[in-house]
């Protein structure tokens, strides 16, 4: 059976409440806004892992995101991945493998991000799918900042 998905959420930073187990999102997001005319210098490491440097030493945070899950039982694999909607190119993605025995229970990820690519002004997508199936998105939209206009 294929779970349900409850939430699906972008976000600059989540915490986890020691004592309670609750997750804290902070900085929801689903629109980001690329600075005409600033250029920024991208590098890679020994493994091809890309890293944006803006100039003035201010480096892009790097986003979580957060998915909640229920009435799934067993274990299967899941495949969070980020589209690039007009050609739909996967930028980035990864799998996890979940199980559970109690289909009442609700299973709460949290899944650290890189920066976000966002090689041009358009609509992206974080998806999740389920044994290859899609269970869930959230559209990112990917705007050019007015001049003068700080992000």
């Amino acid at each position: 059976m294929k779970p349900v998905l409850q939430s699906l959420l972008l976000a600059d930073k989540i915490y986890e409440d020691k004592a309670t187990g609750k997750k804290v999102v902070a900085g929801i997001f689903n629109r980001l806004l690329l600075i005409p005319g600033l250029k920024v210098q991208r590098t890679k490491d020994d493994v091809g892992n890309e890293s944006v440097c803006v100039p003035g030493g201010m480096q892009p945070g790097s986003p979580s995101a957060y998915f909640s899950i229920t009435d799934f039982q067993g274990a299967a694999p899941f495949l969070l991945r980020y589209v690039d909607l007009s050609d739909s190119k996967i930028l980035l993605q990864t799998g996890l493998q979940i199980s559970c025995t109690n289909p009442l229970e609700t299973i709460e990820v949290v899944l650290p991000m890189p920066v976000l690519p966002t090689p041009h002004k358009g609509v992206y997508a974080l998806e999740l799918l389920c044994e290859d199936e899609p269970i869930g998105s959230v559209r990112i939209v990917v705007d050019e900042a007015e001049a003068g206009v700080q992000p």
